[in-house]
């Protein structure tokens, strides 16, 4: 079921407001968000979607470890201070890091 938060009436909505329902609310980086999904899938990853997911996985490691290291941590900080695109500091990592991947 779905949680509700108040704040002058409410303040977010999570979750599913039924088991029925196709959609689902969530909160992203302090905004409420309405997600639909139209026709799930359950047919199992192709290689593709394999690669893409160990791909994903690796970096979310490498984030990870940076982060974990203090003089990395400080360096990664200061990038981060000069952008405004990213509002997380290990969200930023990870697009730095996931785009030299490709």
């Amino acid at each position: 079921m779905s949680k509700v938060t108040f704040e002058t009436p409410v303040k977010f909505v999570q979750g599913k407001l039924s088991k029925s329902d196709s959609s689902y609310f969530s909160v992203r980086n302090g905004k409420g968000c309405l997600t639909k999904c139209y026709s799930q899938y359950d047919g199992g990853n192709s290689a593709r979607q394999q690669a893409a997911r160990q791909r994903f996985a690796n970096v979310q490691r490498q984030v990870s470890e940076e982060l974990a290291n203090a003089e990395k941590r400080a360096q990664w900080q200061a990038l981060f201070a000069e952008q405004n695109r990213h509002a997380t500091l290990r969200g930023f990592v990870f697009a730095m890091l996931y785009s030299d991947t490709l």
